[in-house]
């Protein structure tokens, strides 16, 4: 069993103030799951995007602005965001504290298109 540890990959800046880590995909030897960690900075923006698949999205630390959909919901730590296959989805953080989430792919290639 691999065990896998988020200082030995490399950090990508999705978008301003806002970084991820690849935690678990097909590249560390997944068949079938992606997870990656997401630090979202002071008015930070995770922009509005879709997958081929579902993604779970579990607020590990802070507040932010949900886009799902249409909607827009204030989630904090411990709650989790299921967006359906090609719904699109995003944050923003206007909470004046770093924010974390967990995101997890059924799939081991996470595919991402940006919307808006």
């Amino acid at each position: 069993m691999p065990i896998l540890n988020r200082d030995d990959y490399e950090k990508i800046e999705l978008s301003p103030g806002v970084d991820r880590w690849a935690l678990v995909d097909g590249e560390k030897g997944s068949e079938s799951t992606s997870v990656g960690d997401v630090v979202v900075g002071v008015d930070g923006i995770v922009p509005t995007h879709i997958h081929p698949t579902e993604e779970a999205m579990v607020i590990l630390e802070g507040e932010m602005d949900a886009i799902l959909g249409n909607e827009v919901i204030t989630v904090r730590e411990g709650q989790t965001v299921l967006a359906p296959p090609g719904v699109r989805h995003g944050f923003v953080n206007r909470s004046g504290a770093q924010a974390r989430v967990l995101a997890i792919f059924p799939t081991a290639n996470m595919e991402r298109t940006l919307v808006d």
